[in-house]
């Protein structure tokens, strides 16, 4: 998702006012009061945990099939789920929103009964189901889905009207959970293999969803259209555009792929889509070259026209950026949001605690696409002021596990996040290495459910080293790093001295740095004690010129 985008662009904008952006240094600072979390309450362990019961089942397959009543903002229908018993039960632990209504639960032919507990559904089974079986639940409901108040940050069905009028329709529920449209096991560690979406709407609309379009069936005064994924997708990546759209493709040509590319915009939009789209094709292929083909070339690549600035719905991308470029040479929501079907869609979190496997890595991307196409020095200031500004250091990157929690007010995984991958490159200083490195990690884990740690033991398996140190001090830790230095020159010798430490790290932490000086570049390994370093010359001194993530202070006392 793109919370940063609105941070980054008012940033820069002040920035690039008010001063060069050449020679600015930007200190982080470690707030003396932590961030607050909220003070968790039964619901968010209900919808968080990863608890016994929804271990029991492996869920397979969605079958959900809707009616959309657009005057009365409200939908109705069913949705049959499919899964693998692994451990004998005699209940099921489903989710659904508070606002929709259960009409029935039917189970091998029988209507069975159920509980209901803030967001959780209890489904009492009337026997006990062996291990090893394919079993499948029907769940009749309906209602009046949550309204997004804020769309995507904030999000729920989004009910509004395009320029002529027309119904606009969709749902954004990243964060949230898909549970407040549909009945699921509404937990990121279990993504089905593949969904099937039939949506009914009112005769001279379009419906958009994940997937192929297998069939369109024009009934009296609606229309239905059926959808199917064929591949693993989570569970918040399911959903919906409905709308005035118009269907046009664009031809890409990659590594001997010939591939279509599909957009979907509103009709009076099509002319100026099928312009700003073209450059699609170009982040596709940056995001091929360096981790491997695009992950659902059998269900293709969708951008969809909305009404918010945009989600990464695996397949069918919302585009609501209104046809602009806002590095100059990409629209950010298209590079974003189409670097997300890689990380965070083909590669998914088994928590929201670590979305910054989601978000820093995207957004670390974002840069990478900025430095081929415009150089290292480019990337060095998207590092620099477009994500180090954002910098809040209130709370580690890593939230709280088994309550459903994220903020996607706090940037941190999104600007820290790529700061720390950048700060890793600068420690490898290797970027053969460094590149094969996030290059192994997603084809080693494509199409599964990673976890923070998975990465960690790449890169030191890869580096044959140990950065464990850093890991916890960049993620696990909200404090930064604060290096204190000073340099002295000594006339009588000719000689600079500079002395340094470490401030707010362990004895662990080994973090090199980086001292340019006017005849090249030293590499000194401060530590929690003073250390000094003598130039035998004056020197002036530069500490970090490529902006490593700690913060430093110019002391004189220094002790």
């Amino acid at each position: 998702m793109n919370y940063l985008k609105s941070i980054l662009l008012v940033a820069l904008s002040i920035l690039v006012s008010s001063c060069s952006l050449i020679g600015i240094n930007l200190t982080y600072k470690t707030p003396k009061i932590p961030g607050k979390y909220p003070k968790f309450k039964e619901k968010d362990y209900l919808l968080g945990e990863n608890s016994e019961l929804r271990q029991k089942v492996d869920v397979t397959f969605y079958d959900l099939n809707l009616n959309l009543d657009i005057p009365n903002q409200s939908i109705k229908g069913y949705v049959d789920i499919h899964f693998e018993i692994l451990q004998e039960l005699d209940s099921l632990q489903l989710d659904l929103d508070k606002k929709l209504k259960i009409n029935a639960i039917v189970f091998q032919g029988d209507t069975i009964k159920f509980l209901r507990k803030e967001s959780t559904v209890y489904v009492l089974l009337k026997q006990i189901i062996p291990k090893n079986q394919v079993q499948q639940i029907r769940v009749y409901y309906e209602g009046k889905p949550l309204k997004a108040k804020r769309p995507p940050w904030d999000g729920g069905f989004i009910w509004e009207k395009d320029n002529n009028g027309n119904p606009w329709v969709s749902v954004a529920c990243q964060g949230l959970g898909a549970h407040i449209w549909f009945p699921l096991k509404d937990h990121p560690s279990d993504e089905p293999d593949s969904v099937r979406l039939s949506m009914t709407v009112p005769k001279g609309l379009f419906c958009v969803s994940n997937g192929k379009l297998i069939r369109q069936i024009k009934n009296e005064k609606t229309e239905t259209f059926i959808w199917k994924t064929s591949y693993p997708i989570n569970t918040y990546n399911i959903t919906f555009y409905i709308g005035d759209y118009v269907r046009f493709t664009l031809p890409y040509k990659n590594n001997n792929i010939n591939k279509d590319l599909e957009f979907y915009t509103l009709s009076y939009d099509l002319e100026r889509g099928k312009n700003h789209f073209k450059q699609a094709s170009d982040v596709i292929a940056f995001y091929e070259n360096h981790f491997g083909s695009y992950p659902w070339w059998n269900d293709g690549y969708k951008l969809v026209q909305s009404s918010y600035l945009g989600m990464e719905h695996q397949t069918a991308i919302a585009y609501g950026n209104r046809f602009k470029n806002d590095y100059g040479i990409v629209d950010y929501i298209i590079l974003h949001e189409t670097g997300h079907e890689w990380w965070g869609n083909s590669l998914s979190v088994s928590d929201n605690a670590e979305i910054w496997l989601h978000e820093g890595f995207t957004t670390y991307c974002d840069a990478l696409f900025m430095e081929e196409k415009k150089g290292y020095d480019y990337y060095l200031d998207m590092m620099k002021f477009n994500y180090g500004i954002t910098i809040r250091n209130k709370r580690p990157i890593i939230g709280p596990f088994g309550v459903n929690y994220s903020n996607f007010k706090d940037s941190d995984p999104y600007g820290k996040g790529a700061l720390v991958l950048h700060t890793l490159r600068n420690i490898i200083d290797d970027d053969k290495l460094f590149f094969d490195i996030l290059k192994t990690y997603y084809q080693k884990h494509q199409y599964s459910i990673i976890t923070t740690k998975d990465f960690i033991n790449i890169v030191n398996e890869m580096t044959q080293k140990n950065y464990d140190w850093f890991f916890n001090q960049y993620l696990y830790s909200r404090v930064c790093p604060q290096l204190e230095w000073y340099s002295e020159y000594n006339f009588a010798t000719d000689e600079t001295v500079l002395k340094y430490k470490w401030n707010n790290v362990g004895n662990e932490f080994k973090l090199p740095v980086v001292v340019e000086t006017d005849y090249g570049k030293t590499i000194i390994y401060p530590t929690p004690e003073i250390q000094q370093h003598v130039f035998r010359r004056g020197v002036e001194i530069k500490i970090n010129p490529n902006f490593s993530l700690f913060s430093q202070i110019k002391n004189d006392k220094i002790k």
